[in-house]
C-alpha cells in the first residue's frame, strides 16, 4: 500500500519545489466522543479535554470547499468514534451526493445504525482483540460480541471490510488467534500496527504469516519527506481546527487555524510557510510513503521525467 504515493508524483514534485497543492484526501473527525477507553490511544488527552461533535453546518461548508479544490476522497475517522456524531448519516449522504469517495475507520460499535454501508470504498474496524475477555481488557468495555455481529452484518453489504490491531503488551501473545478470527469472518485484510507506548514503538511480538496480513510500520522522520506526504492529507478536527498531520491532531501548537474563523483553502495554504522541526515528531506512518517516494529519487531524474512513457 506504500506505493500508492506513485499515483501522486506530480503533486509531490510540486511540493518539493515549494508550490502548494490541495489535499488529495481529507480525514474528518466527526466526533471526539468515544464509548471505549483504550489506554494506548494516541488521542486520549485530546478526547478527555475536548469532547464535541463537528458542527453539521461547518462540515457542509467544508465539503463544498474540498470539492472546489479537487479533493477526491474523505475518511470519516478521528480522535474519537466518528459514528457518534448524531448527524453522521446525513454527513455520509452529503459526501456521496457530491461524489466524494468515502472511507471509514471505526470501532464498529455503531455500524448497525449506519445507512449506505455498501457505498464505502473501505471500512476498517479497530478490533484489537480476538475474544471477549481480551477485548474488555484492551478496550475497557464488554461489547466484543456486538462488534463482531456488526462486522458480520456489514460484510453482507460491503466486502471491503478490514480489521486493525494496535499491538501492545495486552494482545501481543494472541495474533495467530486474531488471524483465525479474521479468516472465519471473511474480512478483506487484517492490519497490525505497533502501539506507541512510553515514547517508543512496541516491538515485542511476532506476526502470523497469512496472505491477508498487513503490517503498518512506524518510522522516525529522517528528512523533509514525511511532511511532504502530510501535505497531501487534510486533517480536520471535531473542534473545527485544521491540524498539520494526523499524528498531531488535538495539539494546539500544530493547528493551522480554525474553520470557524477562515476558509479551508486559506488555512491550508499556511502549512506551506511552516518548517516544523520534524526531528521531534513521533514514529510516523507517513514515512511508509516517504520511503517509497525515496526510491523514485534514487532512480534519478530520467525515471521521473519520462514517467508518462511506458
Amino acid at each position: 500500500m506504500d506505493t500508492k504515493i506513485y499515483y501522486y508524483l506530480d503533486q509531490v514534485e510540486k511540493l518539493r519545489k515549494g508550490e502548494w497543492v490541495p489535499p488529495v484526501t481529507c480525514e474528518i473527525d466527526t466526533s471526539n466522543y468515544c464509548m471505549l477507553s483504550c489506554d494506548f490511544c494516541m488521542y486520549q488527552k485530546y478526547i478527555e479535554g475536548d469532547r464535541r461533535h463537528l458542527s453539521y453546518d461547518l462540515y457542509n461548508s467544508l465539503l463544498y470547499e474540498l470539492d472546489e479544490m479537487g479533493t477526491k476522497s474523505i475518511t470519516f475517522t478521528g480522535g474519537g468514534e466518528p459514528l457518534m456524531n448524531p448527524k453522521i448519516n446525513r454527513m455520509i449522504e452529503d459526501a456521496l451526493k457530491m461524489e466524494f469517495e468515502i472511507g471509514l475507520v471505526t470501532n464498529g460499535f455503531l455500524l448497525d445504525k449506519i445507512n449506505n454501508l455498501d457505498k464505502f470504498k473501505f471500512i476498517r474496524v479497530s478490533l484489537d482483540a480476538s475474544n471477549p475477555s481480551m477485548y474488555q481488557d484492551v478496550k475497557g468495555v464488554d461489547c466484543f460480541s456486538r462488534v463482531i455481529d456488526n462486522i458480520k452484518m456489514t460484510l453482507e453489504k460491503n466486502k471491503t471490510v478490514g480489521l486493525s490491531y494496535v499491538v501492545n503488551d495486552r494482545n501481543n501473545f494472541d495474533l495467530e488467534e486474531a488471524e483465525k478470527l479474521a479468516d472465519k469472518l471473511g474480512v478483506s485484510y487484517l492490519q497490525f500496527k505497533p502501539a506507541w507506548m512510553n515514547g517508543k514503538v512496541f516491538d515485542n511480538y511476532t506476526l502470523p504469516g497469512g496472505k491477508n496480513v498487513i503490517k503498518t510500520n512506524r518510522y522516525l522522520a529522517k528528512d523533509d519527506l514525511p511532511c511532504l506526504i502530510a501535505s497531501l492529507i487534510g486533517v480536520v478536527g471535531a473542534d473545527g481546527e485544521i491540524y498539520f498531520c494526523c499524528q498531531h491532531r488535538g495539539k494546539p501548537n500544530f493547528s493551522l487555524g480554525s474553520l470557524y474563523v477562515d476558509r479551508f483553502e486559506t488555512i491550508w495554504k499556511r502549512r506551506f510557510d511552516l518548517h516544523p522541526d520534524i526531528s521531534k515528531c513521533p514514529m510516523c506512518r507517513y514515512m511508509n510513503y516517504a520511503e517509497a517516494y525515496r526510491t523514485v529519487l534514487e532512480r534519478g531524474t530520467l525515471f521521473f521525467e519520462h514517467r508518462n512513457f511506458l
